[in-house]
């Protein structure tokens, strides 16, 4: 065992005063020598510590504030110095999570503090390190306290009361997005197709059923809810600044924004995260916004790329059947996005719109010329009618969102 440089002080101040008493033969010395090992193992008392009381309330989303309050109980005799473990992408804002106090026999270490979760994820606060020594520092003892306080950091959805998007082809006298739709058959036929359980026989073709051999039915543009597709970009410079203001997040927050938004409209919303070929097809409902929401709690950027075009290619078939409105959402500097937009409005002219999040603050010549490229690459969009929305990493989003309603 390695001894602490106090033990070893005391340990060779006896020595000496023993061997001092042997050679001028002095009991008085030889008693005093003892006194040096007594301070090795007197107050050597133990220290144990143990949690009373942890409670932790909000920080369940992205910026909201959390307030920790830990009670420790301590026996022993000394110093003892206590922290509770906090992520790194936790921020203080009041008070402290470290907290030293001289404890006689009995005593609390209250810890009470608030602070700001900046990153989504799941996090592990159960965590109290301790370091407690006793009164004349020969011993010195570590120690870890590990309890239940698992916490969830969601991004913040805003309310956003209205957004304003180009108008596609559509049968209501004031359609909201584009010209798919859910609901009641219309009077405009889409196709023949096989027949299914639960057709109204007013529907049956009979023609077609003679000449094929089986049912078949006419389908047609159903009159009611529209569909919308997110395209959210993940690719790996979406990670860009630092953790108040990143292109990521800032993103993850617009696109669970959106999704709330259509979905508590009984709007179809689809998703897509581009660099994870993660894909998930419109619904509508709340169901539909926790399924997205759950993903976006746990999403991260891709280590691969995919570009915004191999991503419309591959819900190519999808925006065929439902025909939604397109959301792209990226930084149009890296990830030039006119061909996917162009691919995402096809033929019949969808209704397609780009939310630009951009990140200022470069100094030097790049930051120059990504701002030109971005400009640009903006000025294109807007020519090829696509709505646009700028917004800055670290910005809230509900008021930039709600900047494009009128």
């Amino acid at each position: 065992m390695k001894l602490r440089r106090v033990s070893r002080s005391l340990l060779l101040t006896s020595l000496f005063l023993v061997e001092l008493a042997v050679i001028i033969n002095s009991a008085e010395l030889l008693k005093l020598a003892v006194l040096p090992v007594l301070l090795l193992v007197f107050p050597n008392i133990p220290f144990k510590v143990e949690l009373s009381t942890a409670s932790f309330e909000g920080g369940e989303r992205v910026g909201e504030v959390l307030e920790v309050s830990i009670e420790l109980a301590v026996k022993g005799f000394g110093v003892i110095k206590t922290m509770h473990s906090l992520p790194d992408t936790f921020e203080l804002v009041e008070g402290s999570n470290a907290k030293g106090k001289f404890i006689v026999g009995m005593g609390t270490i209250r810890l009470s503090y608030r602070c700001v979760p900046l990153k989504r994820g799941l996090y592990d606060l159960g965590k109290v390190f301790f370091e407690a020594e006793n009164i004349f520092a020969t011993r010195r003892v570590r120690g870890k306290i590990e309890f239940d306080a698992e916490r969830e950091v969601k991004s913040r959805v805003y309310r956003v009361r209205k957004v304003e998007q180009r108008r596609g082809v559509a049968r209501r006298p004031a359609p909201e997005i584009d010209v798919s739709r859910v609901g009641v058959p219309g009077t405009d036929f889409r196709e023949i197709r096989k027949y299914a359980f639960g057709d109204p026989v007013k529907f049956i073709n009979w023609k077609a059923t003679a000449k094929l051999g089986e049912l078949m039915v006419n389908e047609f543009e159903r009159e009611g809810k529209k569909a919308v597709w997110i395209f959210l970009d993940a690719n790996s410079y979406m990670l860009h600044g630092d953790l108040r203001r990143n292109c990521f997040e800032t993103a993850v927050e617009v696109a669970a924004s959106l999704s709330y938004y259509f979905a508590a409209r009984g709007h179809r919303v689809g998703f897509y995260a581009v660099g994870h070929e993660l894909l998930i097809y419109p619904e509508s409902g709340r169901r539909q916004f926790s399924k997205i929401f759950s993903t976006l709690v746990k999403l991260d950027v891709s280590e691969r790329e995919e570009s915004l075009l191999s991503a419309v290619e591959k819900a190519r078939k999808y925006i065929e059947s439902v025909k939604p409105a397109s959301i792209f959402i990226t930084r149009v500097e890296l990830s030039n996005p006119m061909r996917a937009v162009m691919k995402a409005m096809g033929r019949k002219n969808l209704p397609v719109s780009v939310i630009a999040i951009t990140f200022r603050g470069y100094s030097g010549i790049g930051g120059v010329v990504e701002d030109a490229v971005r400009e640009s690459t903006l000025r294109r969009l807007r020519a090829a009618g696509v709505a646009v929305t700028e917004v800055e990493a670290g910005k809230a989003a509900e008021t930039v969102l709600a900047g494009v309603a009128r």
